[in-house]
């Protein structure tokens, strides 16, 4: 049994929705991205507790009392899945209550405790300032004549991302860029 004693089920039953996959026929019932947010879980919630399939997405858990019986989601969803999906709501509960403590402190005793630390860059910002990195290594190799431009593309390759990756960096500057630099950070 997962415990969601204290949780808001809206967030419940939106964690489980999202970490569950269409199963079977139900692409024929699939919600659009977007569809299914907290609000509209809350009004799902008012009328049933009970869902074996959400918009085509598997779920068999019944959300009635202050646990719920997990055996069946995970079945079809991967073992600890459900609790994964709870975890997942307690971990940005957490998350925002040290945001909070740490936006009342005043900004002067934060930098001075921390040692004046940065903070963490999102994905998006660790992609875009990736992407500029990128970017002037590649206006830099274009300047280099080609036979030493390929052996320094090669160097990077081989050296810096290592013998195994799977990542293709173009042997040409005047190649087309074709880098897909979301991918760096999962």
């Amino acid at each position: 049994m997962v415990s969601i004693k204290g949780l808001d089920k809206a967030k419940v039953l939106k964690a489980l929705y999202d970490n569950s996959h269409v199963e079977g026929m139900g692409f024929v019932h699939a919600a659009p991205e977007g569809t299914v947010t907290e609000d509209r879980c809350r009004e799902l919630l008012e009328k049933n507790t009970a869902y074996d399939y959400l918009y085509g997405r598997v779920m068999k858990v019944d959300l009635a009392g202050d646990e719920f019986d997990e055996r069946l989601y995970d079945r079809d969803c991967g073992e600890g899945a459900a609790q994964r999906a709870v975890d997942s709501i307690t971990q940005e509960r957490e998350s925002e209550k040290h945001q909070a403590q740490e936006d009342e402190k005043p900004k002067e005793e934060a930098g001075q405790k921390d040692g004046g630390a940065k903070k963490e860059k999102s994905v998006a910002e660790k992609t875009e300032s990736t992407k500029k990195a990128v970017e002037k290594i590649l206006d830099i190799l274009v300047e280099l004549p080609p036979d030493e431009c390929v052996a320094a593309v090669m160097f990077l390759k081989h050296f810096v991302l290592g013998p195994l990756t799977t990542a293709r960096l173009p042997l040409s500057p005047l190649e087309p860029r074709r880098l897909d630099y979301s991918a760096m950070f999962w």
